[in-house]
């Protein structure tokens, strides 16, 4: 038996990802102004604003475009995100490794990849040692 999530749920995650987007670009507006650079300003908010309103429009029609949103209102939805934030934190965990090999390898520190795959590894342990806890 499906556990959909309440409307107000629903309403506040489908609004969710939109709002941060539109944040960011605004975020972008103002480090590259900062930065005295305009064109950069402009072209960060518009892509920003355009993968919103993609994201708004298909998201009506198209699953994974509800799913890009944060549209996660069912069992089917969670685990297909949970299966797709699994896939994502492997490739990370893979590229993290490889830089952090390839640095050494060339001589160098391994740094910064060395402050990344320490923070992605102690983030794993403390979220098993939680969740294993948690139930």
């Amino acid at each position: 038996m499906p556990t959909d999530q309440s409307p107000e749920t629903t309403r506040s995650q489908r609004w969710a990802v939109p709002v941060v987007g539109l944040a960011m670009g605004v975020g972008f507006i103002a480090v590259f102004l900062a930065r005295n650079d305009p064109g950069m300003a402009v072209g960060g908010f518009v892509i920003m604003a355009a993968y919103v309103l993609i994201l708004v429009m298909a998201s009506r029609r198209s699953e994974s475009a509800a799913l890009l949103r944060g549209q996660t209102t069912d069992e089917r939805r969670r685990a297909i995100n949970q299966r797709a934030s699994t896939f994502t934190l492997n490739v990370l965990v893979l590229v993290l490794l490889a830089g952090f090999v390839t640095e050494l390898i060339r001589g160098h520190s391994g740094h910064p990849w060395d402050v990344l795959c320490a923070a992605g590894g102690v983030t794993y342990i403390l979220a098993t040692i939680y969740f294993s806890r948690r139930g």
